[in-house]
């Protein structure tokens, strides 16, 4: 079995959320987790992605669903 990053499990956890739309999200996330696995990522290009709906949701949510994502997922 393949370890999954937080950052990948925090992705899927945003899409359980409804915080992003789910079908494009989702695989985006999983090209992402292949290019990481593969040693391929561009780290910019995934951090423009994996930041993106954070800065469209208010700090307030954001530090519930930190407690929420930490609790049910780490």
């Amino acid at each position: 079995m393949i370890a999954v990053p937080g950052d990948h499990a925090w992705g899927e956890f945003l899409v359980e959320q409804g915080a992003v739309a789910a079908a494009t999200y989702r695989e985006a996330n999983e090209r992402y987790f292949q290019l990481y696995q593969s040693g391929a990522l561009d780290i910019h290009e995934y951090l423009a992605f994996s930041l993106k709906p954070l800065a469209e949701i208010s700090p307030e949510q954001l530090a519930a669903w930190h407690q929420q994502f930490m609790a049910a997922k780490i």
